[in-house]
């Protein structure tokens, strides 16, 4: 069996086009997206979301961290907060997933240039962040987001859809081919 370990990952539903119907993509969908830093929790929440309830392999997880968000620092109150936080969040998922990091994640800018603290619960915090968010000096104890699951990634419905569609066609195409021959040895 010849394995190949550069992943090529085709998505598994059909983004839809329209922005206002869907949830960010990848990361950097959700960094593009935020206008302020409201839009910036809901944009990350939302693609956390995304993450915990269509992704199911590796390779998935893989093709939403590896585009680079733009920078926020200077267009965002705290954008440099917002750098840190992306580039923890996708060294940790990556670590804790066994996948290798995106190299995004290795810029030197993307640390906050104070600590910040996502509750006032200083000690718990500086004892429980993961080692990706503490070296950037986001103090937070992120989610379990994602985990991969055995066997084959569930196809969505759009997928199954068209899989029958062939298979239906392909079953035509044989009846029709043996009705042909039938009539041919017929006419003999």
């Amino acid at each position: 069996m010849n394995i190949n370990r550069e992943y090529h990952y085709q998505p598994r539903f059909k983004p839809e086009k329209d922005r206002e119907h869907r949830r960010p993509y990848t990361l950097k969908e959700a960094a593009e997206w935020s206008g302020t830093p409201d839009e910036f929790g809901a944009n990350v929440g939302d693609w956390e979301h995304e993450i915990t309830r269509r992704i199911t392999s590796r390779p998935e997880l893989i093709e939403r961290l590896k585009e680079a968000p733009p920078r926020l620092d200077g267009k965002l109150p705290e954008g440099d907060v917002f750098d840190a936080y992306l580039a923890a969040l996708a060294e940790w998922l990556s670590d804790k997933n066994k996948i290798p990091r995106p190299e995004w994640v290795y810029d030197q800018r993307r640390v906050a240039r104070k600590p910040w603290f996502s509750t006032p619960t200083y000690a718990t915090l500086l004892v429980h962040t993961p080692a990706s968010f503490k070296q950037r000096n986001i103090f937070t104890i992120p989610e379990p987001l994602f985990r991969p699951r055995a066997g084959r990634p569930k196809a969505p419905e759009w997928e199954k859809r068209e899989k029958a569609a062939l298979r239906q066609k392909r079953y035509r195409d044989r009846v029709k081919a043996l009705l042909k021959k039938a009539r041919a040895a017929k006419k003999r």
